[in-house]
């Protein structure tokens, strides 16, 4: 009878919760006024939007509310905006990237630069080079003595060029006394050319077969040739030549004279012999025309070959 008396409210609360447990608050959540709702009034249906969405991943158990707050927030928002108004990633969350960024890998040390290259690329070997020591310039700068005082240069004085390069220099030396009948006899050759020389004391005549030096040999350059070994051993002006010659033509003539003379000068005094060797007056020229060679028309010279 008791239960029957109770409000209907009461009893269709009693038979609507699960389990026919009681809904009603207990004394201590009415002072505090907080409700606990039940499981089918705290999960409302979801609605076509929401069907529509991805669904939420679980956060931590205080973090519920204040996000879906915001979530909430921004849609709202984005549905106010019209699309062609936002610009790019307005409205829009940003989002995390999925992957982590991989660390860039730190910058390589520059390269040691030589001393003094700069920016300049450093070539490989170089240190390998070896360092030349280019020798001092001299001061080309004439003279305190030549300089003119009003800043520019005198005229240097002009040297004396000396004898000329065809003639050789008289040795240094003092010549020799002699006597009146002295006589000095030599022999000198050249080719197939032989020339007996006597020297004797006079004033540098030449006397070749009886003829004097001009006509014996015209051309200039044989009279000087013949005529070096007493300029220098500087007797030119003391000696008189007198020779024979035979054979040969008159360059090898020439030649076989001057061999000649230098010979007898050595005999004469020995120490020129020192300064005549060096010039090459005492030398032998070996040089001789090669004999004909059967078959050849001359040394080297064949005839003309024919193939028939």
């Amino acid at each position: 009878m008791a239960e029957n008396e109770r409000p209907e409210e009461e009893r269709q609360g009693t038979e609507g919760s699960p389990g026919g447990q009681d809904t009603q608050a207990s004394p201590e959540a009415e002072a505090e006024g907080v409700l606990e709702p039940s499981p089918e009034a705290a999960s409302p249906e979801p609605s076509a939007a929401d069907a529509d969405a991805p669904p939420e991943t679980p956060g931590p158990a205080g973090d519920d509310a204040p996000a879906q707050a915001l979530t909430a927030a921004l849609e709202e928002a984005a549905e106010e905006v019209p699309a062609s108004d936002a610009g790019p990633g307005e409205g829009l969350a940003p989002q995390p990237s999925a992957e982590p960024r991989a660390p860039e890998p730190p910058a390589p040390p520059e390269a040691p630069t030589a001393a003094g290259a700069g920016s300049e690329d450093v070539v490989p070997g170089a240190h390998l080079e070896p360092d030349l020591v280019l020798e001092e310039r001299r001061d080309e700068s004439p003279p305190a003595a030549y300089a003119d005082p009003e800043g520019g240069v005198a005229a240097q004085p002009v040297e004396d060029p000396g004898p000329p390069t065809d003639q050789p220099a008289p040795i240094a030396s003092t010549p020799m006394d002699l006597a009146a009948d002295a006589r000095y006899r030599a022999t000198g050759k050249r080719k197939s050319s032989v020339a007996r020389v006597i020297l004797r004391p006079g004033s540098g005549a030449y006397t070749i077969n009886g003829r004097p030096l001009e006509m014996f040999f015209p051309r200039p350059t044989l009279q000087k040739r013949v005529q070096q070994p007493l300029e220098t051993a500087g007797y030119e002006s003391r000696m008189d030549v007198v020779a024979r010659i035979h054979g040969g033509g008159v360059s090898s003539q020439a030649g076989a004279l001057r061999h000649g003379v230098a010979r007898a000068l050595v005999v004469a005094d020995p120490n020129l012999r020192q300064e005549l060797k060096r010039r090459g007056f005492l030398t032998r020229d070996a040089r001789v025309k090669e004999r004909k060679k059967a078959g050849l028309k001359k040394a080297r010279k064949r005839p003309q070959f024919s193939k028939r």
